[in-house]
């Protein structure tokens, strides 16, 4: 998608969206006598009102454009970043529901004139809003379905100002959009095209871009050598092979790192817990953790961030045949630390102990935060709107939180109290991977960030359960059914607020 500014209107584009906020009267008599004639009797007859998000097209004698749409912004004073991505995303979602590819709004200058928005924030939550939403996975699709997807191709932005920070925010945004949306497509393809062999693949030619991002690759060999019986005893039962991957940007003269640490369960049958029906299809999905601090990565090189990083992605498939992990089963992951299996199907936290605690020793982040689709009972704590978030660092959470709402990638803490922390202890070994206490299911997205941090000893370590955000069953403002990139944007605006002073 092409996005320009403009000081006016612009004439050659095919529609034309204008916003209304409530406190609005006029009904841009100055552009069109006609269309104010028409919202007047349109609102008489409430067949569109200036709530926020409600809109109302026309075509419009004496306009240059196939049709004017009305987009309702609310009350000034509710305007935030957050609702103007979320209307340029009704804008794109609408436009691209018609056989237009070109539009011109007004709606980010209506936005600018109230005068308290940071430009950059506001071009980069204009980019993100119309990218995003106007993404769509049909490569799958006959191609005669393919051409009624047919995304936007420009948008003109109306833009009466002279910041230079505003252009600035909208490169910065496509960047994220643009990463975000290639995640997306990641998680959205099948298990029997994505597994732990394509995702290096993908790796490798994202460290073949950059001349400061590196790619190590741990194979079964070497995790056997290594000691991590966790992620092996995950993958026993597999035909694809385990991986851990580590992708490394090199931003800062500065030696420290910041981890991310990525569960990449490429398809998660629940092993001899089987996954019942109705959940076990969407398991494509569980690598949506890896699919994200990946492409943080990329991110991190497009925009140059002053920052160390490296991305932990444990690779492999949790399925079921005669080799595989059974409950009961004793391993012991990279630390020493024993482990039963309570559960086969509380696989995520198993891989990501061995990758947390090979990445601390190896690396010695300040800061490591992992992402996962980690517990059903984080989907219905928070559904699909924000992530859980558990740390025992109060400012790294808060920095988190304000990251999460800036790029609306919001996450939402979980309390982790000192009476669970004993939760996940087992009784034959260190640890049980399923809660021992009560009926074994209470607090799951907490009991299951008490086990990992038993593999996290000296990092400030953030936990980020993406089960509900990561992959959404219903269309949101700007965010269609399906993967998200969730994680994507909240890293990426975390990281750009916590740069190295150089």
């Amino acid at each position: 998608m092409k996005i320009t500014t403009a000081a006016n209107l612009d004439k050659k584009q095919e529609l034309l969206f204008l916003g209304l906020f409530e406190e609005d009267k006029d009904n841009y008599k100055s552009l069109s006598e006609e269309l104010a004639k028409e919202l007047s009797e349109a609102q008489d007859r409430k067949a569109f009102s200036k709530k926020f998000g409600e809109t109302y097209s026309t075509k419009v004698e004496g306009l240059p454009y196939k049709k004017v749409v009305l987009l309702g912004l609310g009350a000034k004073k509710e305007m935030n970043v957050e609702k103007l991505r979320q209307a340029l995303g009704k804008i794109a979602m609408a436009a691209k529901g018609t056989l237009y590819t070109s539009i011109s709004t007004n709606v980010v200058e209506k936005v600018r004139v109230l005068g308290h928005f940071n430009p950059e924030m506001l071009g980069r939550a204009t980019a993100e809003g119309l990218m995003l939403a106007n993404y769509d996975f049909i490569k799958y699709l006959a191609k005669d379905k393919q051409e009624k997807n047919k995304p936007l191709e420009s948008v003109s932005v109306q833009w009466a100002d002279s910041s230079v920070s505003f252009t600035a925010g909208i490169t910065s945004g496509k960047i994220i959009a643009e990463t975000t949306n290639f995640i997306r497509d990641l998680v959205n393809e099948p298990a029997n095209v994505v597994n732990s062999e394509y995702l290096e693949k993908v790796a490798k030619r994202i460290a073949g871009e950059y001349h400061n991002v590196k790619l190590k690759v741990l194979d079964k060999s070497e995790l056997q050598k290594e000691g991590m019986g966790a992620l092996l005893g995950v993958n026993a039962g597999s035909k694809s092979p385990p991986k851990l991957l580590l992708l490394e940007y090199h931003g800062s003269k500065n030696g420290k790192y910041t981890a991310l640490v990525g569960k990449g369960i490429t398809f998660d049958s629940g092993g001899y817990n089987l996954k019942p029906t109705r959940y076990i299809e969407d398991m494509k999905t569980d690598m949506a953790g890896a699919a994200a601090v990946m492409g943080t990565i990329k991110i991190a090189a497009e925009l140059k961030l002053k920052k160390n990083l490296v991305a932990a992605m444990p690779l492999c498939e949790n399925m079921v045949d005669a080799n595989a992990q059974r409950p009961g089963d004793i391993v012991k992951a990279y630390n020493g630390k024993t482990i039963e299996i309570g559960n086969t199907d509380a696989e995520g936290r198993l891989v990501l102990c061995d990758a947390l605690a090979y990445t601390e020793k190896n690396y010695a982040p300040e800061v490591m935060i992992d992402l996962a689709t980690l517990t059903g009972a984080c989907v219905v704590a928070l559904g699909y709107y924000a992530a859980g978030a558990v740390s025992k660092d109060e400012e790294l959470l808060q920095k988190l939180k304000i990251a999460g709402v800036s790029s609306g990638d919001k996450v939402w803490p979980l309390p982790f109290y000192d009476e669970y922390q004993d939760w996940m202890d087992g009784t034959i070994t260190d640890l049980n991977n399923n809660s021992q206490k009560g009926k074994g299911y209470e607090a799951g997205s907490i009991t299951a960030a008490v086990f990992l941090s038993k593999f996290v000893e000296k990092a400030k370590w953030a936990h980020i359960d993406i089960a509900g955000s990561a992959y959404w069953m219903v269309d949101g403002a700007y965010l269609v059914k399906g993967a998200t990139g969730s994680g994507v944007r909240l890293l990426s605006y975390y990281l750009l607020d916590n740069q190295e002073k150089e």
